[in-house]
């Protein structure tokens, strides 16, 4: 991979420093658990909806969230401050086929983790110029930017800047303009602290945006008659709260099932780890540091490969790198892995704290819709960055070609939320951008006079 210099850029924390204090580093550590949280809990959200039955829990996704992070932090030799959280590559797959092959789905999800660690054996032994051949920046540089793309409409939508017609008040319980009005508060103030605060609160911008966004949320809920901007039910009603994670015991299944579920599920590993090298080029931009080489991106795809053997061992979602955590990293300038760290534990806890975690799961769409906006657009520039830095050659119409295809195919077809069906098995927009991407730049020859360079490439592999 192309050698990233070590120059000074201003970080508040290193990846090996710690806080100063405990109460800096819960602080640190919180702003990312709200940044997770709401992806990370919606994935079992929406499996379960899928699935027409409870299959898995918010509390277990909080708890595989935690796990997986301290999991692999001890595996990269604790250098990469990033998050793993709940992965929504594999959402519709395990939603769609759960009610066919019940908890067989998740020998599929341990088997994804499985190809992980296979690829990450794969690129051991091949070295890292494997990736670049795989997945050069003209194709990572877009698909990070389709990341971000492809969550933007979200944000929008929680942030009520849609169109009329696709906002139902009564749906919502509260009217457009409202949530446009919170969306652009939290907006405003993460943004101000973010360019003009001084001190702690320089580092916790997203943090100080979501509780004051909360709070103007608050004034304006009570104030309303019959408003449900905050479903207080949430904390008011115990039948609703989840004291622990409900793990899924893996013998309750037919062997006639496994196969099918493997199949239907197990391949979208190949468009995650797209994902999680897009994120780690992506941090190694930000911290200037080549986390592809140090500590390896072998390394870290087996580490995250054995997080998803956990989740599915246990019952809960794959875990994936997060964008969302990436960008709070590039915001706040702090890379400490002791603050992820926190996190993770902070996210464990909160898996057996059903009070606590109701609380967080009451922030209001809007809120998260204000924030999102900055973040996973954050995602996107990240994209573009990579692509700057490296001095890609945009004169080349080779280089043009694969990066546009890719980003054509990944953003119109995640906004649209739709996919390729192949019998049970569904590619999503950004796994077919992935995969258009990585077949191109593997057979569209770099000069006129060449022919399928990825040949000649493999058989010099086999000399050697």
């Amino acid at each position: 991979m192309q050698e990233v210099k070590q120059e000074e850029i201003g970080l508040v924390l290193e990846p090996r420093e710690r806080p100063k204090s405990y109460g800096q580093w819960f602080i640190f550590s919180i702003q990312h658990v709200f940044a997770m949280f709401g992806s990370t809990v919606l994935v079992p959200i929406i499996i379960n909806s899928l699935a027409g039955e409870i299959v898995m829990t918010s509390s277990m996704a909080l708890f595989c969230s935690g796990v997986g992070t301290l999991i692999y932090i001890a595996l990269t030799k604790a250098k990469v401050p990033m998050y793993l959280g709940s992965s929504f590559a594999y959402m519709t797959a395990i939603g769609m086929n759960y009610q066919a092959y019940g908890n067989s789905v998740f020998v599929a999800i341990m088997v994804a983790g499985l190809i992980y660690i296979l690829f990450g054996i794969l690129v051991y032994y091949l070295g890292t110029d494997f990736i670049e051949k795989i997945f050069p920046v003209i194709v990572i540089g877009p698909l990070i930017m389709v990341i971000g793309l492809s969550a933007a409409p979200s944000a929008l939508v929680n942030a009520g800047i849609t169109s009329s017609k696709s906002w139902t008040e009564a749906a919502k319980g509260y009217k457009q303009w409202i949530a446009a009005l919170i969306a652009l508060f939290t907006f405003m103030i993460t943004v101000i602290v973010t360019l003009k605060a001084k001190g702690i609160a320089k580092v916790i911008p997203v943090m100080i945006g979501i509780l004051s966004g909360f709070a103007l949320s608050l004034i304006i809920h009570f104030s309303m008659k019959n408003s449900a901007l905050i479903d207080t039910t949430k904390i008011t009603d115990v039948s609703q709260w989840e004291w622990y994670p409900s793990f899924k015991p893996l013998w309750k299944q037919e062997a006639k099932n496994i196969l099918p579920a493997i199949l239907a599920i197990s391949p979208l590993a190949i468009i995650a780890m797209a994902e999680h090298i897009g994120d780690h080029i992506a941090m190694g931009y930000i911290t200037k540091k080549d986390f592809v080489k140090d500590p390896g991106i072998h390394r870290t795809l087996i580490a995250d490969g054995i997080s998803i053997v956990f989740d599915g061992i246990v019952g809960g979602p794959p875990n994936t790198t997060y964008g969302e955590n990436t960008a709070v990293v590039g915001m706040t300038k702090v890379a400490s892995v002791w603050v992820t760290g926190g996190a993770a534990v902070i996210a464990i806890i909160l898996s057996f704290v059903a009070p606590v975690n109701q609380t967080i799961s009451m922030l209001p769409e809007p809120v998260m819709g204000g924030v999102g906006m900055i973040m996973f657009g954050f995602i996107s520039i990240n994209g573009v960055r990579i692509m700057v830095t490296s001095k890609t050659d945009f004169m080349n119409m080779r280089n043009v070609f694969i990066s546009a295809t890719v980003l054509v195919i990944g953003v119109v077809l995640s906004v649209l939320g739709e996919g390729i069906d192949i019998g049970s098995f569904n590619l999503p927009g950004l796994g077919l951008a992935a995969f258009t991407g990585i077949i191109l730049n593997l057979i569209l020859p770099t000069k006129l006079n060449e022919g399928f360079w990825i040949i000649k490439w493999v058989k010099s592999k086999f000399k050697k």
